[in-house]
């Protein structure tokens, strides 16, 4: 299964692929996406870690420097 996106992080346009591969059972085996531009994917890529940061410090019940 092929899902196309558009979106717009921290004033950067990006468009990106994500490539969902299933088992016989139904479940997902493998998840690939793909952003293009660059510059794109590297405001993602921030902002993702940003959060990924903040939602580990909550789990740790310490506060998350941001």
């Amino acid at each position: 299964m092929v899902l196309e996106f558009s979106a717009e992080v921290d004033g950067k346009s990006l468009k990106g692929i994500d490539m969902l591969r299933f088992d016989e059972h139904g479940k997902i085996e493998e998840f690939e996406v793909m952003v293009r531009p660059m510059s794109g994917l590297q405001a993602l890529s921030a902002q993702m870690g940003a959060q990924l940061a903040s939602a580990q410090a909550v789990l740790s019940g310490k506060s998350a420097a941001v």
